[in-house]
Formats: C-alpha cells, sequence, structure tokens
C-alpha cells in the first residue's frame, strides 16, 4: 500500500512520502498507484484550503481565489495544465492523428495551448472565489479527488495512441482492482464530504471522461499522457463551476 501511494503522490504532485522505496518501478508497480490518484486530490485540496484558510478574514476574496489557483497548480508543477495546453495545441493545429501527435510531443506551446491554458485558470479562479463568499469549503476537498478520478476512468482499458511514452507504462499494467479502489476511494469521500450533491459531480465527471475519451479515440487514435493531465484539468474546472453554481 505504501509504494503505490508514494508513487501517486510523487507523479502527481511536488510531495513525496519518507521512506518510499527508490528502485526502479515496473509498469504494474505505476499502473497500482492509480488507485490511490483521489487520495492524493484529497490532499492537494487539503493542503490548499488550510493555507488559504487563515487569510480568508484579512485578503479581498478574488485575491485569495487566485492565490488558491496559482498553489494548486505549483502543487502540481502544472503537470496537467501541460498536457492540457499540448492537447489543445494539438487538436487544433492538427488535421491527422499522426500530425496531432507530433505537435503534442513539441514542448512549445502555441496558440490553441495558451488560449486552453487562460481560460481553465479563469474559470477556476472565478469559481474559487464564488466559493470562498460563499463559505462553501467541501468542494475544495472533494474536487480535486474527483478530477485525478477522471483520469483513472479515462486511462481503464483505453487503447494507447504512441507505443512509448510515460503514459503506455501506466495504462500497460493497470487493473480492475485499480479503478474499483479509485472508485470506492472518491464515492466514500464525496459521501463524506458533500452527499447532497456528490450524484451530481459523479454523473458530470462521468459524462467529461466518456466525451474525452471518444474524442481522443476519433482525433488520436487513443489515450496518451497529455489527454490524462487534459481529463483532470477540464474534470476540475467543470466540477468547480458546477460547486459553484450550486453554493448560493
Amino acid at each position: 500500500m505504501i509504494q503505490p501511494l508514494a508513487t501517486a503522490l510523487s507523479f502527481l504532485t511536488v510531495l513525496r512520502l519518507p521512506g518510499a522505496s527508490s528502485r526502479t518501478l515496473s509498469s504494474e508497480d505505476l499502473a497500482a498507484s492509480f488507485s490511490f490518484f483521489p487520495l492524493v486530490g484529497f490532499l492537494l485540496g487539503a493542503i490548499v484550503t488550510a493555507l488559504s484558510y487563515p487569510f480568508l478574514s484579512v485578503a479581498p476574496p478574488l485575491l485569495l481565489a487566485t492565490w488558491m489557483t496559482a498553489l494548486l497548480a505549483g502543487l502540481t508543477r502544472a503537470l496537467h495544465m501541460d498536457g492540457l495546453a499540448d492537447l489543445a495545441d494539438g487538436l487544433g493545429g492538427g488535421y491527422t492523428p499522426e500530425r496531432r501527435l507530433e505537435i503534442m510531443k513539441d514542448s512549445r506551446i502555441g496558440a490553441f495551448g495558451a488560449l486552453a491554458l487562460m481560460l481553465a485558470l479563469l474559470f477556476k479562479a472565478s469559481a474559487l472565489h464564488t466559493l470562498l463568499m460563499q463559505h462553501a469549503w467541501p468542494p475544495l476537498l472533494l474536487v480535486p479527488a474527483l478530477s485525478r478520478t477522471g483520469m483513472v476512468l479515462a486511462a481503464y482499458k483505453s487503447p494507447k495512441a504512441r507505443q512509448g511514452g510515460l503514459g503506455k507504462l501506466f495504462l500497460e499494467g493497470m487493473r480492475s482492482r485499480d479503478l474499483y479502489t479509485a472508485c470506492g476511494l472518491s464515492v466514500a469521500l464525496g459521501l463524506c464530504l458533500t452527499p447532497f450533491f456528490f450524484p451530481v459531480y459523479a454523473v458530470l465527471t462521468l459524462l467529461m471522461v466518456a466525451a474525452l475519451r471518444r474524442l481522443a479515440r476519433k482525433t488520436l487514435g487513443g489515450i496518451t499522457g497529455d489527454v490524462l493531465g487534459a481529463t483532470n484539468e477540464l474534470v476540475e474546472v467543470l466540477l468547480f463551476s458546477a460547486a459553484a453554481c450550486f453554493a448560493p
């Protein structure tokens, strides 16, 4: 249990679990970390909330929401945002699966990627502003967990668009129990934090993941690591937006 959790934590965040093994990980080891993606998301939400709460009475809500958005990006090394930007550039700039994948491998960001990032950050900051104004704390903890569950759902039994890359290592070793564990953790967190709205969040997550899986298969031929990162960002934007609408 410790090694998969440590792998998930080190892959998804800048944090490290003391005493974790430093051995070379197999595809099965990497895939086993999927089980704990929701727990890592919950931890990120808890850290951001804990670091922001003391300033609620002294900082303007919009400024604090921007700080929370930046903190969430910093704690994840902007890994998922990079995936969103790459996917947007690939879909916007290519007309064949091969060309789209080639564009997505380019480290430079294009107009489509920059626009996708700006919109995602604006949506998050504005949604967080509303949640802060309404003192709606449970979504701040739950949404990052569900967005990372979305990555697990997107990865499960999805075809690989590339024969190499880190995404291939995660996808190849994934088992059904990794999915069931991740979903079980998500359901437990959702029912504890916001039982009334959790079914809505769950349905929205499933719809977004289904749409992105279909889009990736049609335009890229399958899933890549960038698609998984984009899935996290888009599910997060959707759920934070929905939570902001429910908050009043």
